[in-house]
């Protein structure tokens, strides 16, 4: 028995000492460095500019607005950037009924929605639209129910 635990404990301390020597790195000389290693006085750092998103036309971004409810509602849909309006709407949804908008949104941003059913819940909420959504054309839908409004992002 105390064999096994003797070759155990040698073999344990010969794995923990893997790699280990005392040779140290090599020190470099003249003849090891490369010109790729040498910096040049004419580099200077080189600025990294992001370019343009460009919005696939047949996949906009759209808003879809979707009533949950078992009656008729109106709903207003309202969504601005700065001074800029893309969506307002108003309408009138049946029971389970719904509708879409092009959003006309082409450049990442943050965009505020506005909603309000009448007679019902009002919901403000502020959409960061990336670079990803404008490319893909990430769709937003918003739900109405009874009791409150919701709003879901494609990815």
């Amino acid at each position: 028995m105390r064999r096994r635990q003797a070759l155990s404990a040698v073999a344990l301390s010969a794995a923990s000492l893997a790699g280990c020597n005392s040779l140290g790195t090599p020190e470099r000389t003249p003849a090891d460095v490369t010109p790729a290693d040498v910096p040049t006085a004419t580099e200077s750092p080189t600025e990294t500019v992001t370019p343009p998103v460009t919005p696939d036309p047949d996949d906009p971004i759209l808003f879809s607005i979707s009533n949950e409810t078992e009656t008729r509602r109106t709903v207003s849909l309202t969504l601005t950037r700065a001074d800029d309006t893309y969506i307002d709407e108003s309408l009138t949804l049946d029971a389970g009924d719904g509708e879409a908008f092009d959003s006309g949104i082409r450049s990442p941003g943050e965009y505020e929605l506005a909603v309000t059913v009448e007679d019902g819940p009002e919901l403000s909420y502020t959409l960061s639209i990336g670079s990803f959504d404008v490319r893909s054309g990430s769709n937003h839908f918003v739900t109405v129910n009874s009791d409150e409004i919701r709003v879901f992002a494609e990815e």
